[in-house]
Formats: structure tokens, sequence, C-alpha cells
């Protein structure tokens, strides 16, 4: 099941310590414990099992991560909405939680990684046949979480006007769908597929896949030795196959195409 993974080389060529990082300078590599927000609301990538611990792909992600860097972890339970917040109220030092990259959120939060490349997906009733497309949800009510952006970026992005609903997470979203409440929720395929695996068959993946998401580690600002770090471990991640056992160990019980699993490349910290 393992495959050779090119390094990422830009990663791998990145220095020890950032020269532009004071010994003033707080980051994450000063600590001995890393306060990490996961969402819980994601079956299959972030999510409370029945004993209570966390458990999926974000989580094994943040496992890694925080072993590489020799962290112990404290987790935040987030939600879509609180992304942000936590690491800009210094609640959590990193968010790993479906965190889209994009400039608005640059503007205010660092980004390591991305450590995965998601797609842009629709999850609908499992019996409807009428939504094929990103076109044909055109007056239909929409389900997103609070703090996402999907209704906006559908809109702007291929002029397709919906009727968003909102709802307080992800699995509020689901329970709205199978109850004919809404008509399709609209968020990166990993989600959606973990939501249809926990739907028990009422709920399908449509395969629209119109759009890239890079899907990056939200940071404080200003912690570039931090960033660098984290990057070098993604690199790792890749490059030693657990990256893609873990896309196989929690993907494919849900029938996601595994076929080709992409490599990030790096944006660079700053």
């Amino acid at each position: 099941m393992r495959r050779t993974a090119p390094l990422l080389a830009a990663a791998l060529a990145l220095p020890l310590a950032a020269a532009g990082c004071t010994a003033d300078d707080q980051s994450i590599l000063d600590a001995d414990v890393l306060r990490i927000a996961i969402q819980t609301d994601q079956p299959l990538i972030g999510w409370e099992n029945e004993d209570g611990e966390y458990e999926g792909y974000d989580v094994d992600t943040a496992r890694y991560i925080a072993d590489h860097l020799g962290k112990e972890i404290e987790w935040v339970p987030v939600l879509t909405a609180d992304r942000e917040t936590v690491l800009l109220e210094d609640r959590a030092d990193l968010t790993i939680a479906s965190f889209s990259i994009t400039q608005e959120r640059k503007r205010d939060i660092d980004f390591a990684g991305p450590y995965a490349i998601a797609h842009q997906d629709l999850l609908v009733r499992a019996g409807d046949t009428e939504i094929a497309s990103i076109a044909d949800i055109t007056g239909r009510r929409l389900c997103s979480t609070r703090g996402s952006n999907v209704s906006e970026r559908i809109n702007l992005e291929h002029g397709v006007s919906s009727v968003p609903v909102l709802a307080e997470d992800a699995i509020q979203c689901l329970e709205m769908l199978i109850d004919g409440r809404v008509d399709v929720i609209a968020t990166d395929d990993r989600i959606l597929a973990g939501l249809a695996w926990q739907s028990n068959g009422a709920a399908r993946l449509v395969g629209a896949g119109y759009s890239e998401e890079r899907l990056g580690i939200g940071m404080q600002p200003g912690d570039t030795a931090g960033c660098e770090a984290i990057n070098r471990a993604i690199t790792a991640m890749y490059a030693d196959g657990t990256a893609e056992l873990l896309m196989q160990q929690w993907f494919a019980p849900a029938g996601m195409d595994l076929s080709s699993i992409p490599i990030p490349q790096y944006e660079g910290c700053e």
C-alpha cells in the first residue's frame, strides 16, 4: 500500500532556525505542550468516539506532528467558526481542523503546510438524482456550518446562487439533509465522505469536484521557526508513507477515491 513519494525539496532545505526569529520571539518550539485545536463534529477527520477519545485523519496528523517535534498535546475542541478565534485569543497554538488556506485568513493568522489537498464536493440524499453538478444547486437550500465561506465562494467563483442555511456543526447539516430541511451540503470531499459514512447509506457524494482546497495548519502570527519545523514534519509524513496510510485507513471505508493522493507543495513561511 505504501507508495514512494518524492520529497518536498523546498521543505527539506529549510534551515533549523529562521533568520528572522530572535531570542525574544515566542515559538511553539519553546513549549513542552502544544495546544492543538481540532474539530469534533467531523466523522473520520476529527470527532469524539464512544470512549471519549478524539480520532480521525486530522487528529492523527496532529499526533504525528507533535511527536515529530517532541511535544505533548493538549486538545482544544472547536467548531468551524472558532478555528481562527482560538489562535487570535491565545487559546490554542495550532489549528488542525480542515482549515483552508485563503488570503483573507492570512491577513490575521499564519499557516504551515498545506498538509493535505482536498476538493470541494456536494452531498445529497441517496435518492436524489437531480443534483449532479454545481450548477444544479441554483435555488436549492445549501447547508454550511457557521464560519465557513462555502456559500459565498460558490456564488462568487461559479456564479451559482443557492439559498444558504447555516448550521452549528457538520452533524447538524447532515441531520437537516436527511430530514429534508436542506437539499445539499457543500464542503471539502473529506468532510463529506465522513458524513456519507456516518449516514449509513442515507446520503451520497455527488462527485462534482469543483475546486481545490489547500488545507493548512493555522498558527499564531510571527513564528517562522515553528512554521518551518511543522513543514519538515509534514514532509516526513509523506516521505515515510504515513500520509497515504492515514488516507487509506480513514477514507477508504467511506468509499472515497484514493487512486491518486496529491502531495502538497508549500508556499513557504513568512
